[in-house]
């Protein structure tokens, strides 16, 4: 790479190709934690719900 103008373009496009990558991913899991998260919750309310008790605990606490 060059220190002139060619290089300074290619870097620049080289570091806006990072940024764009390096924000996809953590996109992608951050939605991948959602999910999971999600899929938590749904878990423990199926649970809640399938054992009967006369005690009510508050699991968001």
């Amino acid at each position: 790479m060059s220190f002139g103008v060619e290089g300074i373009a290619a870097a620049s496009i080289d570091w806006s190709m990072y940024k764009v990558q390096s924000q996809y991913s953590t996109t992608l899991m951050k939605r991948a934690m959602d999910d999971m998260e999600s899929q938590a919750m749904a878990l423990i309310n199926d649970m809640l719900g399938a054992v009967p008790s006369e005690y009510q605990f508050d699991v968001r606490a």
